[in-house]
């Protein structure tokens, strides 16, 4: 996962919703960028929340003589000024108290509060599998990097490899663990290049995800970029200078199982209530899991950090909120499930 470091993308940060408490990712209490990042980057770190702290955002620019650019503050407090969210902040250890424009801070230094829920519940789910039996030794969690969130011991095959799986072994399974839908079930880089006809997905990138890239493709968002922002110096921009991220909406969840087949996944399992699931057409478990369905969102955003950053987008994909993944029939965060899914796999069982 990525460190959020960077500026929000929201200069003005707009608001519909009003106060960050009564935001709701799932439902349609939130109505724009700014409230999505208000929600986010501000809501857990006001106090009495739990990442409420000192110096735990960075101004972007001058603020007054006790906050210069690049100073570290902490946040008192939200407000709406104009239709427009503000936060109350103070230089560390200072208690001179000014109200500023959201915008003005930088994404908190760190991981944030959701990918740090992420990771924890991804560790718990590899630590429970493992008090099971069912992880082999010497493997941890992946967290940031790209390795196998939970490698799976499958005791029905004959042989055992240490290692990524390729497609025709299954003795130890893949498997991926997100934390809730908020997570990103999908994401590629494409860039725009007049010599290569406008808006195209990079080769390199093609390489990493080609099944993923088919989708992107196949769902008519290079089309729409090319038609809508055929010259990207002239596309409409928020306050901040950035383009305005696009959400569009997709039928199904194929995007988010041809990216996890890109990476080699077998076996996806969600926190929240939603379960675990197999990925592609042929369950390797023979357990019975049930593919993904549902109801999917892409999310278009300009890049936030490089000198190019007004020609590269970012398509990201995830279920359209939580009533967009239906929820499996089976989920290994269920005692009686998880042994059930064991003595299918080979292993003894506690009962």
């Amino acid at each position: 996962m990525l460190r959020f470091k960077k500026v929000f993308m929201e200069s003005g940060l707009n608001s519909k919703s009003g106060n960050p408490e009564n935001f709701d990712l799932h439902s349609k209490k939130y109505d724009t960028e700014g409230d999505r990042h208000t929600q986010k980057y501000i809501a857990p770190y006001l106090p009495g929340k739990i990442s409420h702290a000192q110096g735990t955002h960075r101004v972007n620019g001058d603020v007054s003589s006790d906050i210069p650019k690049g100073s570290n503050v902490t946040i008192h407090g939200h407000s709406i000024v104009n239709n427009r969210h503000h936060v109350t902040i103070s230089a560390v250890g200072s208690n001179k108290k000014v109200t500023v424009a959201t915008s003005k801070l930088n994404k908190p230094t760190g991981s944030t509060t959701i990918e740090n829920e992420g990771h924890k519940y991804e560790k718990s789910t590899f630590d429970r599998f493992k008090s099971h039996g069912l992880i082999p030794d010497g493997y941890s969690p992946a967290g940031s990097t790209a390795g196998t969130d939970v490698p799976i011991i499958n005791k029905r095959q004959k042989t055992h490899h240490q290692g990524r799986i390729v497609a025709d072994d299954k003795a130890l399974l893949s498997g991926e663990v997100k934390k809730d839908t908020t997570a990103a079930f999908g994401q590629i880089t494409v860039r725009h290049d007049p010599q290569k006809g406008g808006w195209h997905i990079p080769d390199n990138n093609r390489g990493k995800r080609p099944s993923y890239a088919s989708e992107v493709e196949k769902a008519g968002l290079i089309d729409h970029l090319n038609k809508t922002a055929s010259d990207p110096t002239k596309t409409t921009k928020t306050d901040s200078g950035r383009v305005k991220t696009e959400r569009i909406t997709h039928p199904d969840l194929k995007p988010a199982e041809s990216y996890l087949t890109d990476h080699h996944v077998d076996v996806l399992h969600v926190g929240g209530g939603h379960g675990t699931y197999s990925v592609g057409e042929k369950d390797v478990t023979d357990h019975g899991l049930p593919r993904l369905s549902g109801k999917g969102l892409w999310t278009i955003r300009q890049k936030q950090t490089g000198a190019k950053a007004h020609t590269s987008r970012t398509i990201m994909f995830q279920p359209h909120g939580k009533a967009g993944l239906n929820n499996s029939h089976i989920n290994l965060d269920d005692d009686s499930h998880i042994e059930s899914f064991k003595k299918t796999l080979g292993h003894s069982t506690s009962s």
